[in-house]
């Protein structure tokens, strides 16, 4: 009876993930427009090529580990600082989890266009609030710094998404416990790292790995930010970016959909890497309560 049910989930699991997880290796052996049905089959060139991109690895593997690790940082650091305020008995909780929230459920290209406004060099918010203290303003989406500004809009927008994931857990941790820890003397911090965070630690590690997954295939952020020279500057793509400039070009047509998708294939690799890498470095026993 089981089988019954699981079956049409399994066709859909099949049909929208492993055919074209495999159908991707399959073009990625190929030098293909793809438009045309003539495919010429080039084995791992493709990839013996991408081994040897220098850009790709200097700019857009480098920008998407910055991402990845050191947005992440920032992220879970502030997720963690918020969720120690907001976790405990203040007033307007809900509408502090609201307004941390928010900016998650903004449109990307939406922000792009927020940012590109506080940014600006004669008239953006930053560089007014700067001049306030009598700091010179400067040129934040120049293509040397641009990354760096995208990052910061980054954190703005997905600090809320897991900082909510995190509250939620938090709430279920049982009042109990944490009163036998206050009437033991421990302290608010200890209570929070050494009760709270080890009860939600599943929740954790779920966050985390969703984080590594979104963090590699961030594309509509940093496309939508044209920065003024070009869409989007070469010094502010990641992998995902990369390879839809290398599928369809950007001012000048490329159309090289073999290329590109061996990208994508590297990228799927590197998902797949640092999730592993997450599970087996935050293993550790489950807490029952």
């Amino acid at each position: 009876m089981a089988v019954i049910f699981l079956t049409p989930a399994l066709i859909f699991y099949l049909w929208l993930f492993i055919y074209p997880s495999l159908k991707a290796f399959y073009i990625s052996l190929f030098d293909w427009n793809g438009f045309t049905s003539g495919m010429n089959f080039v084995g791992l060139k493709n990839f013996k090529e991408l081994m040897g991109d220098s850009s790709f690895w200097n700019v857009a593997v480098k920008n998407s580990l910055l991402i990845t690790f050191a947005g992440g940082a920032i992220i879970f650091g502030i997720s963690f600082l918020l969720c120690a305020i907001l976790s405990g008995k203040i007033r307007g909780k809900k509408f502090f989890r609201a307004l941390i929230f928010f900016p998650s459920v903004i449109n990307p290209i939406a922000i792009a266009i927020l940012w590109t406004f506080i940014y600006n060099n004669k008239w953006g918010l930053l560089n007014n609030f700067l001049a306030l203290f009598g700091i010179p303003g400067k040129t934040w989406m120049d293509p040397s710094t641009l990354f760096w500004a995208i990052l910061v809009a980054m954190v703005w927008m997905y600090t809320g998404f897991y900082c909510v994931i995190l509250l939620a857990a938090l709430d279920r941790v049982p009042e109990s416990h944490i009163e036998a820890a206050t009437l033991e003397g421990a302290s608010e911090f200890t209570i929070f790292f050494k009760i709270k965070i080890p009860m939600i630690w599943d929740v954790l590690v779920t966050a985390l790995t969703l984080w590594g997954i979104n963090s590699v295939k961030e594309f509509a952020l940093l496309y939508a930010w044209g920065g003024g020279v070009d869409i989007p500057p070469d010094g502010a793509t990641n992998i995902a970016v990369r390879m839809y400039i290398t599928a369809f070009g950007k001012r000048v047509t490329i159309y090289r959909m073999g290329y590109s998708t061996a990208m994508g294939v590297l990228m799927f690799l590197a998902v797949a890497i640092i999730v592993v890498v997450i599970s087996v470095v935050m293993k550790r026993e489950k807490l029952e309560y």
